[in-house]
């Protein structure tokens, strides 16, 4: 009798572990993950680290951690921020899983370890040698600062080639028209402050006030 009901048991424990995990739900795909995080990267970076102060390193956390978080963010009930909100409201179960996929992957490595290799990374470059080309050259490029196109191409593209969380993607006059029709002050105000789900400056921590002003006038040049 108490074999009987051993077997009994297990076979119950069995039958709710396979209901748990159904037969149709595919595996995490990482690749897919990291395709459909490229939106993400302005602030977490491709490879997890972030540069930007008070944003989290995702690089090697916990697959399930970061899945129980993006539904938080998602339902914006434990979780809020208008930026995360907006950025994963369009994402899917799979996509979140892929997404975490993606990022526990990657090289896990502490905030401290991460920070002191940026700040190596900072004082590596600082020690170049500057040839005498260069430093003749080095106000005259750092009062021109980097274009508007420059701008786009490195922190605005993700979301603005995307239409990621509602971006008016570049190109797309219908989208632009009447954003452009507030006026340019209005619209660099956005961008210095942050508008629905676009951080403030774009994420871009290191772009000067000249060089955001650069990005909006050539996205709203090429939406006109």
């Amino acid at each position: 009798m108490n074999k009987f009901i051993y077997i009994l048991a297990c076979t119950f424990m069995l039958s709710a572990t396979v209901q748990a995990q159904p037969s149709g739900a595919a595996a995490p795909d990482a690749g897919a993950g990291k395709r459909r995080a490229a939106v993400c990267f302005a602030c977490h970076t491709p490879e997890g680290i972030s540069r930007i102060p008070g944003v989290p390193h995702l690089a090697g956390q916990e697959h399930s951690y970061l899945v129980k978080v993006l539904h938080s963010y998602r339902e914006g009930q434990q979780r809020q921020d208008p930026t995360m909100t907006a950025m994963v409201k369009p994402l899917s179960d799979a996509d979140i899983v892929n997404i975490a996929a993606y990022y526990s992957k990657l090289t896990l490595m502490n905030n401290r370890a991460s920070d002191a290799c940026i700040q190596a990374e900072g004082e590596k470059a600082s020690e170049a040698p500057v040839t005498a080309t260069t430093a003749d050259a080095a106000p005259a490029a750092k009062k021109q600062g980097r274009t508007g196109e420059a701008v786009y191409q490195e922190s605005c593209m993700a979301c603005h080639s995307t239409g990621a969380a509602g971006a008016p993607k570049l190109g797309d006059k219908k989208a632009w028209q009447p954003l452009v029709a507030q006026g340019s002050a209005t619209l660099l105000q956005h961008a210095l402050h942050g508008y629905k789900g676009m951080p403030a400056r774009g994420a871009c921590a290191n772009c000067s006030d000249s060089e955001i002003k650069a990005a909006v006038e050539y996205l709203a040049k090429n939406g006109k």
